[in-house]
């Protein structure tokens, strides 16, 4: 059986349970054992209820032409961020989560000569789809997670990848 192609469309209001359950257990694959116990306290439900109903205008959902909902991506438009991507879990391997990568980058290109990310050391499997798409690792550096009460300080890698030639000399 051969998978057709993700559809990709602008999120809507009614996506927002499915986007938040995608979200929370696609970040708990990519998180648990590899972030500080106060962030995995903190990424309860709520938290990705909420966060997706703040950021819903900023979010790309792919589906499977129907009602499931495949997978989305978050982008930062104004600091050129891809601020998550997460792909369920029936759906990987199948190219949501590069289809959902290209449709960011193509909102960042838009504003921004190059797009960044953060991802944890040991989420190895988002590192290889990165680095398949030209993503580059410039080194580690420390995120600081926002939770209710404050931040979490969470050592990552920021990659970078230029989508358009920088044209001043």
């Amino acid at each position: 059986m051969t998978r057709s192609a993700p559809v990709l469309r602008a999120a809507r209001p009614s996506d927002l349970p499915a986007i938040a359950a995608v979200w929370e257990a696609a970040w708990l694959d990519g998180h648990r054992d590899r972030v500080p116990a106060e962030l995995m306290a903190a990424r309860d439900p709520r938290h990705f209820a909420e966060y997706a109903a703040e950021r819903l205008d900023s979010t790309v959902v792919a589906t499977d032409g129907g009602t499931d909902l495949l997978g989305l991506v978050i982008v930062g438009v104004d600091d050129g961020e891809v601020i998550q991507l997460a792909v369920d879990r029936a759906a990987r391997g199948a190219g949501v989560g590069a289809a959902l990568l290209r449709a960011a980058e193509r909102r960042i290109a838009a504003t921004h000569r190059e797009a960044w990310l953060a991802v944890v050391p040991d989420n190895t499997a988002a590192r290889r789809l990165y680095e398949r798409h030209g993503w580059r690792d410039s080194g580690p550096t420390v995120h600081h997670a926002p939770t209710r009460g404050g931040t979490v300080a969470v050592p990552v890698h920021r990659y970078v990848k230029a989508l358009r030639p920088d044209t001043t000399s």
